[in-house]
């Protein structure tokens, strides 16, 4: 658990989860050690256990971070929708702009989750799957209030997601479309995907 509090605590904090983001993209949670970490802020080994108690206590930190960040900045677009369809493209943009500004830390999330211990494995699941459901709100509410009549919310919901998340293995902020103008190709697509809708209840299922 992080120990130290204050505007100093907090600064130590952040430059810490900047130069342990480095090493676990690059190395991996296995490959990274904590004395590599403190010579990276400057600081002494032993000095570390004032803000976390051990390798695994910083990588549940940096993950409890990130997702937080993540729901936070979600909520606060969802705040302003006035009507379902809003809100889709409110989540849309959060989604696809959170997972190309900040691809290191996604992609260390995800693939570090194999790292965490069953507990902290558990909260950070807990977490995405309260960020999931913000998108399943999104698509009964729509369907409730007639702007689509997709047939299976929860299916849909992986699926845009799983579209949307891939952003984050090819963006580039020098590449030939902008960034705003990815994010509207997105909402486009998802609004297409919506308004297209499969009957699951007509698809045969493989025995």
């Amino acid at each position: 658990m992080t120990r130290t509090t204050g505007s100093k605590g907090e600064n130590t904090l952040m430059a810490l989860r900047a130069a342990g983001l480095e090493r676990l993209y690059k190395q991996g949670f296995d490959g990274m050690t904590l004395r590599e970490l403190a010579a990276d802020v400057g600081m002494q080994a032993g000095s570390l256990y004032n803000h976390f108690t051990n390798k695994q206590d910083f990588l549940f930190m940096l993950m409890q971070h990130v997702m937080s960040d993540l729901i936070s900045a979600s909520e606060l677009k969802l705040e302003k929708a006035p009507n379902p369809r809003q809100a889709l493209l409110a989540y849309v943009e959060c989604h696809v702009t959170f997972h190309s500004e900040r691809r290191k830390e996604v992609q260390v999330s995800t693939t570090e989750l194999r790292s965490l211990t069953p507990e902290n494995y558990r909260i950070i699941i807990a977490m995405r799957d309260a960020y999931e459901n913000q998108l399943l709100t999104i698509l009964h509410n729509g369907n409730a209030e007639k702007y689509w009549a997709n047939s299976d919310p929860k299916i849909a919901t992986k699926l845009i997601l799983g579209m949307m998340t891939s952003v984050g293995m090819w963006y580039r902020s020098d590449g030939p479309v902008a960034l705003d103008g990815i994010v509207k190709i997105y909402q486009s697509m998802i609004e297409n995907l919506l308004s297209d809708d499969i009957d699951t209840a007509k698809i045969t299922v493989q025995k």
